[in-house]
């Protein structure tokens, strides 16, 4: 069976889908000669060969949620390394990441990273809205210029979705929590009739206890044959949540430290204030499951991502040494935080929810948390 991090972000696989078919007519009305390669063993991680006269491309294309430059940077990064070792012999690699909407500033910015610190490479960046910023001996004719925004009267109005607020998260943890080790997330066990139950146990009112119940029932999440508040198909319910999340906007700072060595007494110090939590990678390791290195420590913040005394904020290409985060679901996170190793930390389900989206190799550590610990929750659902 494939890892559950695999199959899930449908999302995703759709925007790679559709920017792989993009840069496939690009290349095709360059003169290129193009075939999209199914992923084997031999050549996992380059998805186009394009060929034109004598030259020959390995072409990996990655994709991420968010168009920023300190995602995209990074991404592109590890998937040149990548990509020169995973090329088909003879072929030239070239470097692609992407994502659902890249602004001009950002696209800027890699392009010049990747020509300040990988001058003979050949890559790129683009997105759905059409643009398409390239460098390198083989990329003549690639770049294009992204549609307009359309104004903001004409915008679809976004729907939010009622199922994962920030109080219907918390209350979905009280639901998962008999299930998750007590060590790994702060709510309470219990069994719970109805919405009176659930509402004192989570420190909502009845009403927002009564609506999230109404919201699975509709959507056929809970066991209509108990007398208890049971979930059922939670597999396909956390995948749901763990797509929202990743659909989510993101508000963080990357910082770096002033006095290297006194980062981390630093950032215990803003921990002690009860400023926040560690989070992604950072709380994986709290719980004794990180095995992702290289990665800057996360925190969330209860009120600003401004940068806790002793950092300075970490220019564009720059590694930073902490990256500041704010809570889309507060009450959620901070509510469920524990403090495993005396540190707090975001829960576990909190983190593995957090850290797929990640371009560090965040699905790995999402399908480790997934095998380790929330796999049982699976395991005696029926239906």
């Amino acid at each position: 069976m494939r890892p559950l991090v695999e199959e899930q972000h449908p999302e995703r696989v759709a925007r790679a889908r559709d920017l792989r078919g993009v840069l496939e007519r690009a290349l095709r009305a360059a003169g290129w000669v193009v075939r999209e390669v199914a992923n084997g063993p031999a050549d996992r991680g380059i998805d186009i060969i394009a060929a034109r006269k004598r030259v020959k491309l390995g072409i990996a294309v990655k994709v991420i949620a968010e168009g920023r430059a300190d995602r995209l940077i990074p991404l592109w990064s590890q998937a040149w390394l990548q990509a020169r070792h995973l090329a088909p012999k003879g072929h030239i690699p070239m470097v692609i990441v992407g994502a659902e909407r890249v602004a001009p500033k950002a696209a800027d910015a890699v392009i010049g990273f990747i020509a300040q610190f990988a001058p003979e490479a050949s890559g790129g960046v683009m997105d759905r809205a059409g643009l398409r910023r390239f460098v390198g001996p083989h990329a003549k004719g690639l770049d294009a210029e992204p549609a307009p925004l359309p104004r903001r009267s004409e915008r679809p109005k976004a729907v939010r979705g009622k199922l994962f607020s920030d109080l219907n998260q918390w209350m979905l943890k009280l639901l998962l929590a008999p299930g998750i080790p007590e060590q790994m997330l702060n709510a309470p066990r219990g069994r719970y009739q109805g919405a009176s139950d659930l509402g004192a146990a989570a420190g909502v009112s009845i009403m927002s206890a009564s609506r999230l119940i109404q919201e699975l029932r509709q959507q056929g999440y809970l066991d209509d044959a108990s007398s208890q508040l049971r979930l059922v198909r939670v597999r396909n319910l956390l995948e749901r949540w763990q797509a929202a999340m990743a659909a989510q906007p993101v508000e963080e700072e990357s910082w770096r430290a002033l006095l290297r060595g006194q980062s981390r007494a630093a950032v215990n110090r803003w921990l002690g204030q009860d400023a926040g939590c560690l989070a992604l990678f950072s709380s994986a390791n709290e719980h004794g499951l990180g095995f992702v290195e290289g990665v800057p420590p996360y925190v969330y913040a209860r009120r600003s991502v401004e940068a806790p005394a002793g950092f300075a904020r970490a220019e564009v290409g720059e590694v930073p040494d902490l990256v500041v985060r704010r809570a889309r679901a507060p009450q959620s996170v901070f509510r469920g935080m524990v403090s495993p190793r005396g540190r707090p930390a975001s829960d576990i389900l909190q983190v593995w929810l957090d850290v797929a989206a990640h371009p560090a190799r965040g699905q790995e550590q999402s399908a480790l948390i997934w095998r380790k610990v929330l796999a049982q929750l699976c395991e005696t659902e029926r239906g």
